[in-house]
C-alpha cells in the first residue's frame, strides 16, 4: 500500500534523489558500519533499484531488514521508524520569489548526477540522465510558461544535462551518441539569454574532439567558445577551461610556444575565480582540473619532469572520492615516469590506480590503461613490471565484462 513517508524527503534533503548517488553513499556507509560494529557482513548490505523505487513511491509494508535499517540510520542520522514513518503535514511557508531557482529540482539533479558520474563512470549513470531528460526536463520545457516557472532554469538544465549525457556516452564508448547530444545541447543553449551555457558546451565539444583525434577542430571550438564567452559575463573557470583545451590542441600540433601561452592564460583566468560568482550552467573546473590538463600538455610537449610535477599536484588536490579523475591523473603520472626511465615508480602509481578504479565503468579509462600496458612492455624484464602486467591483463578482462554488461543501446537516445 502506498502512503506518504519521510524517506523521499530525507533523501532530497541529502541531495541523493538519484539512485546511483544514493548507492555510492549507502555503500560507503555500509563499510563504515561494518567497521564500527565489528561485523564484516554489514559491508555487503545493499539496496536494489527496485527496492529504492518502492521506497521513493511510499510502497512499503514494513521496515526493511535490520541490517539495512542499521546502514540507513548511520547514513541519514535518523531512526528507521522515522525514515519510513508517515509524513507529517507541512507547515505553510512563504512561497519562493519569482526567479528564485535555489530550490529547483533540476539543479539538485545536476549535482547528484555529477557526483555519481565522478565515482562510478558514465556507463552506470547515462541511462538515468537520459530518463530524467525525457520524463522530467522535456515536459518542463513546454510547460514552464503554463505553470509560471522560470523557463531559463528549465532550458539551462536541459543544456547542462544534455551535455552531461554526451560526456557519459563518450565515457561508455558511444561517440555517435555523444556527438548527437552535444549538437542538441548547443542548439538548446541558443534559447538562453546567458551565453555561458553555449560556451560551456563548446568546451565539452573541444574536449571530445581532442579525445577523437580531431585536433584542429578542438582548437577551433575552444577559440569559438572564448569568443562567445567574451560577449557575456565573466566566468573565470570556464575561460580557464577553454584556454586549457586550446593548449592541449596546440601541444598535439607541436606548437610549443603557443601551447605554453594558452596554458598561462588558463592559469591567469583561474586565479580570478574567487572574485567572480560561479555560473550554474558551467561544469566545475578547479585547480586540480587545470593541473591535470597542464600535465597532459607538458607530456605532449616532452617536458617530462614538469608533466610529472603537475600530475602529482592534481592528485594531491583530489580526494579519494574523485575516483575517475584520480585514475586519469595516475595514468598521466605513470606515463611521465616511464618516459623518464623510472619503471619502479611508475609501477607503484599504476598498482594504486588498479586497486582504486575497479568499479569505474569508463571505456575511455580502459583505452588509456591498454596504452599504458603497452608502454610498460619494454620493461618486462623488471620483476615488478611483470607482476603489474599480469595484474593489468586480469583487470582488463574484468573491465571488459563490466563494460559489456553496461553497453548502451544502439540508435538515437
Amino acid at each position: 500500500m502506498r502512503r506518504a513517508i519521510r524517506f523521499p524527503e530525507v533523501v532530497e534533503a541529502h541531495r541523493m534523489r538519484i539512485f546511483e548517488t544514493f548507492a555510492v553513499h549507502f555503500k560507503q556507509a555500509a563499510k563504515e558500519v561494518a567497521r564500527l560494529d565489528g561485523n564484516a557482513s554489514l559491508a555487503s548490505v545493499y539496496v536494489a533499484r527496485s527496492t529504492w523505487d518502492r521506497w521513493m513511491a511510499g510502497d512499503i509494508k514494513g521496515l526493511p531488514r535490520p541490517a539495512t535499517c542499521r546502514v540507513l540510520e548511520h547514513l541519514f542520522g535518523e531512526p528507521a521508524d522515522q525514515l519510513f514513518g508517515s509524513l507529517e503535514p507541512e507547515v505553510a511557508t512563504t512561497a519562493p520569489m519569482a526567479g528564485d531557482d535555489s530550490s529547483s529540482p533540476h539543479l539538485a539533479a545536476m549535482e547528484s548526477f555529477r557526483l555519481a558520474d565522478r565515482q562510478l563512470g558514465g556507463g552506470h549513470v547515462y541511462r538515468s540522465v537520459v530518463h530524467y531528460l525525457n520524463t522530467v526536463v522535456a515536459p518542463a520545457l513546454f510547460g514552464a510558461a503554463d505553470r509560471d516557472e522560470d523557463s531559463e532554469t528549465a532550458f539551462g538544465a536541459a543544456v547542462v544535462l544534455t551535455e552531461m549525457a554526451a560526456w557519459m556516452a563518450h565515457d561508455a564508448g558511444r561517440d555517435d551518441l555523444a556527438s548527437g547530444h552535444f549538437n542538441r545541447a548547443r542548439r538548446l543553449s541558443q534559447s538562453l539569454t546567458d551565453v555561458t551555457a553555449g560556451a560551456n558546451v563548446m568546451a565539452g565539444m573541444s574536449h571530445l574532439a581532442l579525445q577523437t583525434s580531431q585536433v584542429d577542430a578542438a582548437a577551433d571550438l575552444a577559440r569559438s567558445g572564448l569568443a562567445r564567452l567574451a560577449a557575456g559575463p565573466q566566468v573565470p573557470t570556464l575561460k580557464a577551461r577553454l584556454h586549457a583545451m586550446e593548449a592541449r590542441a596546440l601541444a598535439q600540433l607541436n606548437a610549443e610556444s603557443e601551447a605554453q601561452r594558452a596554458l598561462d592564460c588558463a592559469r591567469e583566468a583561474l586565479a580570478l575565480a574567487r572574485t567572480a560568482p560561479p555560473s550554474r550552467w558551467v561544469a566545475p573546473f578547479d585547480e586540480a582540473a587545470l593541473a591535470s590538463e597542464a600535465a597532459s600538455v607538458l607530456l605532449d610537449l616532452g617536458a617530462l619532469k614538469a608533466a610529472a610535477k603537475e600530475a602529482e599536484h592534481a592528485l594531491a588536490l583530489r580526494d579519494a572520492s574523485r575516483v575517475r579523475s584520480r585514475a586519469f591523473g595516475q595514468v598521466t603520472l605513470a606515463r611521465a615516469l616511464l618516459a623518464q626511465g623510472r619503471p619502479d615508480a611508475a609501477c607503484s602509481v599504476s598498482m594504486e590506480l588498479l586497486n582504486a578504479s575497479q568499479s569505474v565503468t569508463s571505456l575511455r579509462l580502459s583505452h588509456q590503461l591498454d596504452a599504458l600496458q603497452a608502454d610498460f612492455d619494454p620493461y618486462r624484464q623488471v620483476r615488478e613490471v611483470r607482476d603489474l602486467l599480469s595484474r593489468m591483463t586480469a583487470t582488463a578482462q574484468h573491465r571488459r565484462l563490466l563494460l559489456g554488461s553496461l553497453a548502451l543501446p544502439e540508435g538515437p537516445q
